[in-house]
């Protein structure tokens, strides 16, 4: 990802509604599997927001390949950081409580994605939880996956097989953030038609706050039904996971 999208990332991270959402979604399912005291680890942690919320429930841990993404991470006042691949974590066998990978296999940087799963189920204690959130549909492949160097997307079958091949039994599997699939699908198409996909330009933007209001609303709405169903649509794919207990 580039710098530029870094900074604005951390910037917009506390208050836009996209990231409001997300960490609604995921407090739903950490509060549902997670038992405090907890050691958690956020692979591909950002610019580190996700880390306060993981606060709550333990001690948290993130690694990022970024040095910039992890200098603004310590500006926040976080500790237990790191710079690593995800394919290659610094990290003992069966470290963790709960391992989180939050849109962070779609990236190019992730070259190989069944390794870096392979190494969150290394680090994941048995009986432990993994959550993955990543960009659904190469339908919706558009400017924004070319400015945050967007090498893939997903189907929900696809990942939730991946996560099974390294083990895992998956609890949930669904898509997520559908109120705006159809907008967006539309929103691409033309992009094709007329303009062509070529020029990156991400879509994180500040949104009028009456609106960014709305949009995170309607997310945390979901972030309430996603535990007890699953939706056949959405701009990004959820898999929840659990490491079998030892024998």
């Amino acid at each position: 990802m580039d710098d530029a999208e870094y900074r604005k990332m951390f910037e917009y991270e506390d208050t836009h509604w996209w990231f409001r959402g997300k960490r609604a979604v995921l407090a739903r399912f950490l509060d549902r599997l997670v038992a405090a005291p907890a050691r958690g680890l956020d692979v591909g942690c950002g610019t580190g927001a996700n880390l306060r919320l993981f606060d709550r429930y333990g001690i948290a841990y993130g690694v990022d390949v970024s040095a910039l993404a992890l200098d603004l991470s310590r500006r926040r006042g976080l500790a237990n950081l790191a710079r690593a691949s995800a394919e290659r974590l610094p990290y003992r066998d069966e470290s963790f409580d709960v391992v989180t990978m939050l849109d962070l296999l779609y990236h190019r940087r992730v070259g190989d994605v069944a390794a870096s799963l392979a190494e969150a189920g290394r680090v994941c204690r048995p009986g432990g939880v993994l959550i993955i959130t990543d960009s659904a549909f190469e339908a919706l492949r558009g400017p924004h996956d070319i400015a945050y160097h967007g090498a893939r997307r997903f189907r929900r079958d696809e990942l939730a097989r991946a996560v099974r091949s390294i083990g895992f039994t998956v609890l949930k599997s669904s898509y997520m953030n559908a109120f705006l699939f159809p907008p967006a699908l539309a929103i691409r198409l033309a992009e094709r038609l007329w303009w062509g996909s070529g020029r990156p330009r991400s879509s994180l933007q500040p949104p009028r706050r009456v609106l960014n209001d709305l949009l995170a609303g309607i997310f945390r709405l979901e972030a309430a039904v996603l535990p007890h169903l699953n939706l056949p649509f959405g701009l990004s794919v959820l898999v929840v996971a659990r490491k079998p207990r030892a024998a």
